[in-house]
């Protein structure tokens, strides 16, 4: 199937059909869940933000495994009620992980690693419900700069909107 062009005059030629799109150089995992009904919002941020965030990061496999990046996405109900106002459908969960990883490998290592195994998969049990949901893709930076370090190309940047 081809694709259909509309008749568009691009502002941001980085961006035109023809160009190649800024993918940057990391599989992404997402990983949505909520908090366990009987925790409270208030202890379910904390842990995560804390007992679970370094138990992440102290295992020997996230050093060995090459996780480039850990992120924590924290929804609060204050937020979630201000999102009411975009009127669209929300997506019912409390928070989203991010762990950026150079190839799928590295990924597996990490969680088929004991430690993973032995910490972190029974630490969720403490504030987390199951099922955990995940999304697994690239980042195409569209605005912004890359992450440093990691070879990423940046995307259209404050600079550029300014010298236009």
């Amino acid at each position: 199937m081809t694709l259909k062009k509309i008749d568009y005059d691009f502002q941001h030629k980085a961006l035109a059909y023809d160009t190649t799109p800024n993918y940057q150089p990391c599989i992404k995992l997402s990983f949505f869940f909520n908090k366990l009904p009987e925790v409270s919002y208030e202890q379910f941020h904390r842990h995560w933000e804390t007992v679970h965030a370094d138990l992440t990061i102290a295992t020997r496999d996230f050093k060995v495994c090459k996780i480039q990046r850990y992120v924590q996405f924290h929804q609060t109900p204050e937020m979630r009620e201000q999102a009411k106002e975009l009127g669209l459908q929300q997506i019912e969960f409390d928070g989203c992980s991010e762990i950026w990883v150079k190839t799928w490998q590295d990924w597996m290592a990490f969680y088929k690693s004991p430690e993973y195994a032995k910490a972190l998969a029974p630490d969720c049990k403490h504030f987390m419900a199951m099922p955990i949901s995940v999304m697994v893709g690239q980042d195409n930076l569209i605005f912004g700069h890359a992450i440093p370090g990691e070879g990423g190309k940046d995307g259209v940047t404050t600079e550029t909107l300014k010298s236009r």
